[in-house]
């Protein structure tokens, strides 16, 4: 039971990091896919911070489980 846990819980950070890094490579290849009131660099910041918090998790349940 722990192996399907730990399991579902590397597939799940695995897409969440797919996800935040499609959305950065969408906005570098085109910026007009972030809404004019929102600041550029801001946007991927905060993509690439949860990209990092994600990874983070990813690596952890890989290395001690």
């Amino acid at each position: 039971m722990q192996d399907k846990i730990i399991n579902t819980m590397i597939n799940y950070y695995e897409s969440v990091v797919a996800q935040h890094k499609l959305n950065i490579d969408i906005m570098l290849a085109n910026p007009r896919a972030i809404p004019e009131h929102e600041n550029f660099t801001e946007a991927i910041d905060k993509e690439l911070t949860e990209l990092v918090n994600a990874n983070d998790k990813l690596h952890a349940l890989k290395e001690y489980f």
